[in-house]
């Protein structure tokens, strides 16, 4: 009877546990807007206390051994991708809180390496590669390499090519060499200035190209022929 007893316990617990936790998740959105008020209202304290809040409650339900564990894997990209954003920007903002405080360079670091995994290759990927190119030039960080490390590394993983990409597709052995064309550019700083322009013109123009049928014929008819020429002409001389 002890035994069932105990049996019986620990369902109840799991039961109310999980329904503790799904009504978490479900006001999970209305906890990261306090953190956001807090944090612009310069209340760093219970902006951490939110923002925390909001990442491990969203881990748990995901399943995610704790905050630092959250994966793209664990989103629909087209269904989840507004939150997708949302995550990526809370972990940004939680590395400046921690940046305040000289022992937690290690949770900046988490922090900043989770802001680069949700921003890669992703749609919004323009967007937080400026607003981190703007933070680090307007603030002044403790940990001022780390920020500008993980914003050069935004330009050297990402895929994308944007007109190259749209013109050729992302398979294409062009496209490829394309990429260690930015590589290349990388290596410098007018080349980091001239990789930043690119993305961010770039991608408003791809945008506004990708559902124009037009578009994809001159994209397939007219730039990549010249991107390809280019390509084995001019980029065959810079990189070897």
């Amino acid at each position: 009877m002890a035994i069932i007893s105990n049996i019986s316990k620990e369902a109840k617990e799991k039961r109310e546990h999980d329904a503790a936790l799904l009504h978490k998740y479900k006001n999970r959105i209305t906890i990261t807007r306090l953190g956001k008020t807090a944090f612009d209202n310069g209340d760093y304290a219970l902006a951490l206390t939110r923002y925390k809040e909001y990442l491990q409650t969203v881990a748990e339900f995901k399943e995610a051994e704790d905050m630092y564990s959250l994966r793209l894997s664990h989103f629909d990209p087209e269904r989840d991708l507004t939150e997708m954003l949302m995550i990526s920007q809370v972990y940004l903002e939680l590395s400046r809180i921690f940046d305040a405080i000289p022992k937690y360079k290690d949770e900046v670091k988490k922090c900043l390496e989770q802001f680069l995994h949700f921003t890669i290759n992703q749609p919004y990927q323009v967007i937080n590669s400026e607003l981190l190119r703007k933070q680090i030039k307007r603030n002044r960080f403790k940990n001022y390499d780390l920020y500008r490390d993980h914003y050069q590394q935004i330009a050297i993983q990402s895929k994308k090519c944007y007109i190259v990409t749209f013109s050729l597709g992302t398979d294409h052995p062009v496209t490829q060499h394309y990429r260690e064309f930015k590589e290349w550019l990388l290596l410098y700083t007018w080349g980091q200035h001239l990789v930043r322009l690119y993305y961010l013109h770039s991608s408003s123009l791809v945008d506004r190209w990708k559902d124009h049928s037009g578009m994809h014929f001159i994209g397939k008819y007219f730039f990549a022929p010249i991107l390809t020429l280019f390509s084995k002409t001019i980029l065959s001389r810079i990189i070897k």
